[in-house]
């Protein structure tokens, strides 16, 4: 299966590859019929590797939702590039594009998600206790993630999951 990733990784990259060498060619021809040579011409559009980059932040996506790395407190961006074997300021910038977040928003994305999951499972959880289990380092983070996601602070969040399900702690 990774072989097939590579494999069209590849190719994208072959195809991105051939866009900049045919604009550089046409810029060449322009150049050299006495038009007004533009070397901005021969700079590729950030788009022309889209398909590339949405390849890979679906796949970062995927290892997160499917093998939960964030788990783990110490869980780092050179962990997730080792993982789905790219390097860390490329998968960065990927992130950054494809979600609007920086690598540790996007983790603690995933995070918040899960202890969520982790609540509606069991709402005789604590703040606390919720912390740990959803790979987060200390309380503060945790409520601070909580509601840069969610917009409300967990605690809020749990009463109105309490009340909608009937269940009292």
């Amino acid at each position: 299966m990774i072989h097939h990733y590579l494999l069209i990784l590849c190719l994208c990259a072959a195809v991105a590859t051939s866009v900049g060498v045919i604009r550089h060619n046409r810029s060449q021809k322009k150049a050299s019929a006495g038009d007004t040579y533009n070397p901005a011409e021969n700079i590729p559009s950030p788009y022309e590797s889209a398909p590339v980059d949405q390849f890979l932040y679906d796949r970062c996506c995927r290892f997160m939702t499917e093998r939960r790395p964030f788990l783990v407190e110490t869980f780092s961006l050179q962990d997730l590039a080792n993982a789905v074997y790219t390097n860390k300021v490329y998968l960065s910038k990927t992130i950054n594009r494809y979600s609007g977040k920086n690598f540790r928003q996007y983790v603690n994305y995933y995070r918040v998600m899960y202890a969520m999951e982790l609540y509606r499972e069991n709402m005789g959880l604590r703040i606390s206790e919720l912390t740990q289990l959803s790979g987060f380092r200390s309380t503060t983070v945790f409520l601070r993630s909580f509601k840069f996601v969610m917009g409300e602070q967990p605690s809020h969040w749990c009463s109105r999951v309490r009340k909608k399900y009937g269940r009292k702690r």
